[in-house]
């Protein structure tokens, strides 16, 4: 006989911590599938200064301004 010390011991398995490539992992998956692109504010700060700006203009150009 199994005794359980919580209602939520048997999913303490599948308590983990969260995947830390799992958002670029995503987004490249989107890329590859949907043609979706998906750049997170850390993604975008790792680009050289050329390229934010133009990614940033890019996407206020689409969406709409940040309000930042």
């Amino acid at each position: 006989m199994s005794l359980n010390r919580t209602i939520l011991t048997p999913y303490a398995r599948q308590m983990q911590d969260p995947d830390e490539h799992g958002s670029h992992r995503l987004a490249a998956r989107m890329w590859h599938t949907e043609g979706a692109v998906v750049l997170r504010a850390d993604s975008i700060a790792r680009l050289d200064p050329l390229d934010r700006d133009y990614v940033r203009a890019i996407a206020a150009k689409l969406y709409g301004p940040r309000g930042d």
